[in-house]
């Protein structure tokens, strides 16, 4: 019971800190607009699937331009919440590498700030399952953090940043082609009224619940480094990989 109990308060305190990330920056609307233009260049626009949908922020908009819908999340009450919200969408209260999709195609598949939650090792093969899934002429995009920027020397203060883009990128082009592979970057501003909404969105951020007992020390580099007129501010430097399947 105790555990039950563990594990709720650590779901809530995880949608609080989406929640005020959502509210707090821009990323949602720009990554919409991105990601538009890569929809824009699709042959076809029949099947829409989003890996790790969170909240819904991007898949309920974006599936406007799809006539099916298709989500696979592994958060129990995310999922939950998406049947009571879009009961017509195919979910799936899965991770990506336990699902079974069989033989169903898309035409866009979404990939948001996933990888970060799979060994580095596996990401290839995770892709490449995404690709398995793609329809002739469809697309998948990957966002990822950007290696530099305001949020990655926040990220290197406290832990390091292993996120290997340019790695990976390379390895895309290898096995698809460098005409499969495409690349956008976009600026997203974090910006709140309260250090305390700041250090909320850094421990979010870093994803790890354990960074809580660093909160004091979050506190003070976000105070020495991202107090601007009025508030604070903290950039946040993206990437989308773009696969194509021809």
């Amino acid at each position: 019971m105790e555990n039950n109990k563990t594990e709720m308060a650590e779901d809530a305190e995880y949608k609080r800190q989406l929640a005020l990330f959502v509210q707090s920056s821009t990323e949602k609307s720009i990554e919409l607009v991105k990601v538009g233009e890569v929809i824009s260049g699709l042959a076809e626009r029949n099947s829409f699937l989003d890996i790790g949908a969170g909240g819904g922020d991007l898949t309920i908009p974006i599936s406007q331009s799809f006539s099916e819908t298709t989500i696979v999340e592994p958060n129990e009450k995310q999922v939950e919440y998406f049947k009571r919200r879009c009961p017509q969408f195919n979910i799936f209260n899965n991770s990506w590498d336990k699902i079974n999709l069989a033989g169903k195609r898309f035409d866009f598949i979404l990939c948001s700030h996933v990888l970060y939650y799979i060994p580095e090792g596996r990401w290839l093969t995770t892709i490449k399952k995404m690709y398995d899934h793609l329809h002739q002429g469809g697309r998948i995009a990957i966002v990822l953090q950007s290696p530099v920027g305001e949020v990655a020397r926040f990220f290197n203060q406290f832990t390091r940043y292993d996120v290997n883009i340019l790695e990976l990128w390379g390895e895309l082009i290898r096995k698809y082609g460098d005409d499969n592979i495409g690349v956008k970057y976009f600026l997203n501003e974090i910006w709140t009224d309260s250090l305390e909404d700041m250090v909320t969105i850094g421990l979010f951020l870093l994803i790890d619940r354990r960074f809580a007992e660093k909160k004091e020390s979050i506190s003070r580099y976000l105070e020495a480094n991202q107090k601007t007129d009025g508030g604070y501010k903290l950039v946040q430097d993206e990437i989308i990989l773009i696969v194509k399947k021809t």
